[in-house]
């Protein structure tokens, strides 16, 4: 019969699959009352850790996993890789992260493949990172990783080591779009709206954000209030904007957002002026450093009386409490 460790070893192997949608972020958004621009990869994502947290994967646990990593085993290597890339069960340690990760991705462990494309993406420190990245994503790619096409896609669209090339950054964001992946579909939404390597077209990046608001993803649902309320791509709409920078604010605690909702408030635009609920909006966003609305909560007090800047006020302490901020 198998121990009790074993089977928490097999059920790490089993989640592991679920590893490679972690999604960083390694340029910072662009953040303001317009579309803003995210793409892949720095940090441990929250959901990757979550992941693995999940397992209850305990120190007493590793030697059973180094063991099997030791003997050749791929997936034993990947999560081996992981634990030693988030500091879970180990001491942290991204070199031997990488070394585990390359002995998996050397024996085409797909999933390992496209992770250490990501880590060398991300990893700014090390010569020639973007190539052995683009080295291993393309290999990742072959097998339909969607992450790696994503990431081949930020590598052309940013030209990372590479010349910048619309055309193929377009293709590998397109691809993964295609398969459902919201962050290509955001990506290659993106790049419809500025119209910067391809033809700009609004009609489609609206639906592609779409694609991607679906699937909760953050920027895209942001995206889609910018153009509701500007008319870019959709029928202008200040009720639908302001749906999508609502659930956006609520639920994510987005600062644009909430800046887009103070300011829309402020100035009755697609939604009764109400000024207690803009220096609410606003005064959140300014709390979490947005500058833009640190910039405009002034002029909107000086339109506001003692009391209802106080009741601005209450309202926020309110909505930071009940949201735990």
């Amino acid at each position: 019969m198998q121990s009790d460790s074993a089977w928490e070893v097999h059920a790490l192997f089993a989640k592991a699959r679920l590893l490679h949608l972690c999604v960083w972020s390694l340029f910072l958004c662009t953040a303001s009352s317009q579309i803003g621009f995210c793409q892949v990869l720095d940090e441990f994502s929250a959901k990757g850790k979550s992941v693995l947290e999940g397992v209850n994967i305990t120190p007493e646990m590793v030697p059973i996993i180094q063991e099997k990593a030791s003997k050749g085993d791929a997936k034993s290597q990947y999560v081996l890789a992981w634990l030693y890339f988030s500091g879970q069960s180990v001491e942290k340690n991204n070199a031997l992260a990488v070394q585990w990760m390359t002995k998996a991705a050397n024996q085409d462990y797909k999933f390992a493949q496209t992770q250490l494309g990501l880590m060398y993406l991300a990893a700014k420190n090390i010569p020639e990172n973007y190539v052995l990245a683009r080295e291993w994503l393309v290999k990742g790619a072959a097998h339909g990783e969607n992450d790696a096409l994503n990431a081949l896609g930020v590598i052309y669209s940013q030209g990372l080591g590479v010349e910048t090339n619309g055309q193929e950054a377009v293709k590998y964001f397109r691809q993964a779009a295609d398969a459902g992946f919201d962050m290509a579909q955001y990506n290659l939404g993106y790049q419809y709206y500025t119209g910067k390597l391809v033809q700009q077209d609004y009609k489609e990046a609206a639906k592609l954000f779409q694609q991607a608001a679906q699937q909760d993803h953050v920027r895209a649902a942001y995206s889609l209030g910018v153009m509701y309320r500007d008319g870019q791509g959709v029928p202008q709409d200040g009720a639908e904007a302001i749906r999508f920078f609502q659930k956006v604010a609520e639920n994510h605690h987005f600062s644009a957002a909430e800046h887009n909702l103070g300011a829309m408030y402020y100035a009755g635009k697609g939604i009764p002026q109400n000024f207690v609920f803009a220096y609410m909006w606003l005064s959140l966003a300014a709390d979490a450093g947005f500058e833009p609305s640190k910039k405009l909560l002034p002029t909107v007090s000086e339109k506001m009386t003692p009391e209802q800047i106080a009741e601005g006020k209450q309202k926020a302490q309110n909505w930071s409490k009940a949201h735990a901020i």
